[in-house]
């Protein structure tokens, strides 16, 4: 897990309470990802960040990911221990 990610755990999780989501991703973005690999949530991530090594994602998620915050973003919400982190807005 990134720093960044982390660092937004500790925030989320301070004292012990739970705030909204800090991270938004487009529903549309959310659904591409998702559709990445059929299984569970944690070989889910895992097929994920190798197709992303690979370079073969959908070319609209890969286009997303093409920034550092998309990226960190989508694999925030991709990740089942981040996943709650993440917002899904519409777009």
């Amino acid at each position: 897990m990134s720093e960044e990610i982390q660092g937004w755990r500790d925030i989320i999780q301070q004292n012990g309470k739970r705030v909204q989501p800090q991270l938004t991703i487009p529903k549309s973005i959310a659904d591409l990802a998702d559709k990445e690999a059929f299984a569970d949530s944690h070989t889910k991530f895992k097929i994920f960040i190798e197709r992303y090594e690979l370079n073969r994602l959908d070319r609209h998620l890969n286009l997303y990911c093409c920034t550092e915050e998309g990226r960190e973003t989508v694999f925030a919400y991709m990740n089942p221990s981040t996943r709650d982190l993440v917002k899904v807005v519409e777009g």
